[in-house]
């Protein structure tokens, strides 16, 4: 049995369903639920745009703190969660938490969109190749997903 969850969010449709799921498990299994969100890193331009880094990051920091608040906030009440904010590359930081946070299932969604092959996205083809748990990976159900 998984005793403690991790659900991998971000803004996307697909990832709100990973969550609904994550927390029905974990009710189902009486486990820890914990929600990893990943600030990316700003790319290289940003820097040389000539536009206020600090203000930029501080930005997407708090949409991604909110995006955290309203993932808790949506949870059934009495589900214990923890929320994990990182910031860099989303596929490498949540590989990280599972390590960190010893979790033995991870769920999260996949668009399909990625280079690496059209099962997995980009970040959950990285999630998958580079960590030793149980993946519960959902996929969109229609084209606009």
């Amino acid at each position: 049995m998984y005793r403690n969850i991790l659900v991998a969010l971000d803004s996307s449709e697909i990832a709100a369903r990973a969550l609904a799921e994550a927390a029905d498990l974990a009710l189902a299994l009486n486990a820890r639920l914990t929600i990893v969100s990943v600030a990316p890193d700003l790319p290289g331009a940003a820097y040389r745009a000539g536009i206020d880094i600090k203000a930029l990051e501080a930005e997407v920091q708090a949409e991604v703190d909110a995006l955290l608040r309203q993932a808790v906030d949506s949870l059934p009440e009495g589900l214990p969660v923890t929320t994990v904010l990182r910031r860099g590359n989303p596929g490498a930081e949540i590989v990280g938490q599972i390590e960190r946070g010893e979790h033995d299932l991870i769920v999260m969604g996949s668009r399909g969109r990625g280079r690496v092959t059209s099962l997995f996205g980009s970040v959950a083809a990285h999630v998958h190749f580079h960590s030793r748990v149980a993946m519960l990976v959902l996929q969109p159900d229609g084209p606009n997903d």
